[in-house]
């Protein structure tokens, strides 16, 4: 009986992982049509260099947290605010030592800036 139990709760911890997954190839889908202007761009870019890149990627590809790069049509613009400002899951919260104005640089340069990039 015991197995029985513990065969059902590793099929639904499985289940429930499987569920979470994401294959959806976001960085196919370009920059969201948002236009930022260039200087909260330029700001956008150094803060994320400074407080993103060593978790998520130089270029947003990612590393030891998740690529971005396209996430801008997964999230809106508020959701993925949130996400800079408070945090989830293992990523900490930047609300605290970052301005408002350096949260909503980099949230620009994360849902337009990476494209830009690829441009030059």
């Amino acid at each position: 009986m015991k197995v029985l139990g513990l065969r059902l709760l590793l099929v639904l911890l499985c289940g429930c992982c499987l569920a979470c997954g994401d294959n959806t190839d976001w960085a196919s889908k370009g920059p969201t049509g948002e236009q930022y202007p260039q200087a909260e761009l330029s700001l956008g870019e150094a803060v994320y260099i400074d407080t993103c890149s060593a978790c998520h990627g130089r270029n947003g590809s990612g590393n030891f947290g998740p690529e971005l790069v396209g996430k801008g049509h997964k999230y809106s613009y508020d959701e993925q605010r949130n996400l800079v400002e408070w945090g989830r899951r293992s990523m900490p919260g930047f609300g605290a030592s970052l301005t408002d104005a350096e949260i909503d640089a980099v949230v620009a340069y994360i849902r337009v800036g990476f494209f830009d990039k690829s441009a030059d």
